[in-house]
């Protein structure tokens, strides 16, 4: 088997172990002790299992982002060659090649919870697009992920640019989930 398979495959166990890892949380936390849940319909099931995939992806691209940074930098420092682990690594093109297809499946994903997200709005709150500080972030980070994969595309955008972008991409992807809960427990005290 080549790396590059190899890393898909780490990839692929990686998404499925995250998906795996939240439907397990999230069906245990619905199962607390005398804490009163209210009963999922099958739109908001498959928009929060849409969601823990779309995540899954993007801290896959988050970590191939990082990798491809560290492979950039030994590339350019002489001081760093011996890193044993690094070499293991793909080269910087395999590895971005394997960066920009984990997007665009995020991507692709990330657009069906966006959608998904309106229609699941409109039946909790009657309207189909609540502005909140995770919808802002979230229609925020879905335009810096389009961005970067339309530069790619039209523009030729790589390396350095695509590590940024995808970080700048994912660290609003949390905030939007880890800000809501910040923003509910300690400013809003609820």
């Amino acid at each position: 088997m080549n790396k590059m398979s190899q890393v898909i495959l780490y990839l692929a166990r990686g998404v499925l172990g995250g998906l795996l890892a939240g439907l397990c949380v999230g069906a245990w936390a619905s199962g607390g002790d005398g804490v009163a849940v209210p009963q999922m319909s099958l739109a908001m099931l498959l928009h929060e299992g849409l969601a823990i995939l779309a995540s899954s992806v993007f801290v896959a691209a988050f970590m191939l982002a990082l990798l491809l940074w560290l492979q950039a930098r030994r590339l350019h420092n002489v001081r760093e060659a011996g890193v044993s682990w690094l070499e293991r690594l793909p080269p910087v093109l395999t590895l971005e090649r394997i960066l920009f297809a984990v997007l665009w499946v995020g991507f692709a994903l990330l657009t069906v919870l966006v959608l998904s997200g309106m229609f699941f709005g409109e039946l909790v709150w009657g309207r189909p697009l609540v502005l909140s500080h995770k919808v802002l972030l979230t229609l925020i980070a879905w335009l810096v992920f389009g961005v970067l994969l339309g530069g790619r595309k039209f523009a030729g955008w790589r390396g350095l640019t695509a590590v940024r972008a995808t970080i700048f991409g994912f660290v609003l992807l949390f905030l939007a989930y880890a800000g809501t809960h910040f923003v509910m427990d300690v400013v809003l005290k609820r």
